[in-house]
């Protein structure tokens, strides 16, 4: 387990599930939800800064970090049903929330499924989940490494075919990961649960849920004020659409300058500043 100051461990079991979360400060709840191929690290430049306002709670989404991984259900609905059950756990009703890549759309079907629990929501690395609408195809064929892991081949690509370090290198603009900071993320990934987790989650993505969204999209009311951040380098934001506009009741879209896909480790300043502002508390 990698050290942060401050930063206290705990788990839980969720519907049979046992999840990691890392915790630190007091004050108003707030959830960071990481992406893949990370794990609650990812918030290290985050975690000390806001533990001074809030009560900041870290989980590893399951199947990654620390977080078990079960044999089957890698939706992002369920994801987000273990965060309510996980925050059940922590006697948190009301909380603010930020999710960045696998917790982006975790994130926003937690704000549509339950909008009394969430305070405020800040979406970060991905297309939003309206994107279908206006999106020109590349944008859904830039994530290569999605359709790769969906395949039989996911778990040795993550394995053993180094896709989870060359996602790190290639989709980082501003610095780079030191290869310290890349064992600690894809040395959990290594695991065969974390790595079949990987392959499960992709697949459900691609054969369920990328329809889903692209017939759904039309019925989904976003009534929790949200904002959406994406680096302006990263691949997926060129072509994301406005369309946002149409379903969301309080929502804004804004790039980080001279940032890629990993906005709170190469721009943790000026994430910090937009995300304080926005959230308020």
């Amino acid at each position: 387990m990698p050290h942060v100051e401050g930063v206290e461990h705990g788990y839980a079991t969720v519907d049979g599930v046992r999840l990691h979360y890392a915790e630190a400060g007091e004050g108003e709840p707030l959830v960071l939800l990481h992406g893949w191929p990370q794990h609650w690290w990812s918030w290290r430049e985050l975690i000390g800064p806001l533990s001074e306002r809030y009560r900041v709670i870290a989980p590893d989404i399951r199947g990654i970090g620390w977080s078990e991984a079960p044999r089957d259900d890698y939706r992002f609905q369920r994801m987000a049903d273990d965060l309510f059950g996980l925050l059940d756990h922590l006697h948190v009703d009301r909380f603010r929330l930020v999710g960045h890549d696998w917790g982006l759309g975790a994130g926003y079907l937690a704000c549509l499924s339950r909008p009394q629990r969430i305070e405020r929501f800040v979406a970060m690395g991905g297309p939003h989940i309206w994107a279908s609408e206006g999106a020109p195809p590349r944008l859904f064929a830039r994530p290569w490494h999605v359709y790769l892991n969906a395949t039989p081949l996911g778990e040795y690509a993550t394995r053993r075919l180094g896709v989870p370090e060359t996602c790190l290198r290639t989709w980082r603009h501003r610095g780079t990961f030191t290869p310290e900071e890349v064992e600690i993320y894809t040395s959990p990934l290594r695991r065969p649960g974390s790595a079949r987790a990987t392959r499960l989650r992709y697949r459900t993505f691609v054969t369920r849920e990328l329809s889903m969204f692209v017939r759904r999209h039309h019925e989904m009311r976003l009534r929790t004020p949200t904002l959406h951040l994406n680096g302006a380098e990263d691949p997926l934001t060129e072509g994301t659409p406005g369309s946002w506009r149409r379903y969301a009741d309080d929502m804004r879209y804004e790039t980080v300058a001279d940032c890629g896909h990993f906005l709170a480790e190469e721009r943790p300043q000026a994430v910090l500043d937009r995300i304080t502002e926005f959230l308020g508390g």
